[in-house]
């Protein structure tokens, strides 16, 4: 049963021919949100700062940060199924959003 499930799932993602653009917008993505992860974190315990995401709230705990994080980074890898117009929206639209976060973020730590 194991093997069927990873045949039906693998089966539509070996179809689809992934360029190189593709692994570069997925990476670049996810290392942007790695980097607001992190920059999270410094918010978190810092009660100087406060955290601009309202699913967070102003000083979330680690374990809310871990939490939100992991499912925006699984989400943004199975991204990674989509066809490719809406696959390379996704991911410009993420890069586009992180890249805003991790400017704001450096631009308020100083």
């Amino acid at each position: 049963m194991r093997y069927l499930l990873l045949l039906l799932l693998a089966s539509p993602l070996a179809a689809q021919q992934r360029k190189p653009v593709d692994y570069v917008l997925a990476t670049a993505a996810t290392s942007l949100l790695a980097a607001d992860w992190s920059q999270t974190h410094v918010i978190g315990r810092d009660p100087c700062y406060c955290e601009g995401n309202l699913l967070l709230g102003p000083h979330p705990s680690s374990g809310r940060i871990n939490t939100y994080f992991s499912i925006a980074v699984a989400m943004n890898l199975a991204a990674f199924a989509l066809p490719e117009r809406p696959r390379r929206i996704w991911y410009g639209a993420v890069l586009l959003t992180e890249a805003a976060f991790v400017l704001t973020n450096l631009r308020h730590a100083r």
